[in-house]
């Protein structure tokens, strides 16, 4: 699990809406292989991110970059709103 500071509101990438921004607040999860996968992406605690869709995947925005993952995925993202 990584994680930085959350003393502000926070939510699961799952739990937002379009257009919703905050910054990743921690990876949370004990899978190696999810873990990896996130951080190979660029998605890591600091990161500001931007919901763009939330069906059929979470597509959102990371730095400069556009990721789409699943469900179980985006259920480990933890982001502080703004």
């Amino acid at each position: 699990m990584i994680k930085v500071d959350t003393s502000t509101k926070s939510l699961y990438l799952s739990e937002m809406k379009r257009n919703q921004q905050g910054t990743v607040a921690e990876l949370n999860t004990d899978n190696s292989n999810i873990l990896r996968k996130l951080m190979s992406m660029g998605i890591l605690p600091g990161m500001p991110l931007r919901v763009i869709q939330t069906f059929p995947s979470y597509v959102f925005e990371v730095g400069y970059t556009q990721v789409a993952v699943d469900k179980e995925i985006a259920s480990v993202v933890l982001v502080s709103m703004y």
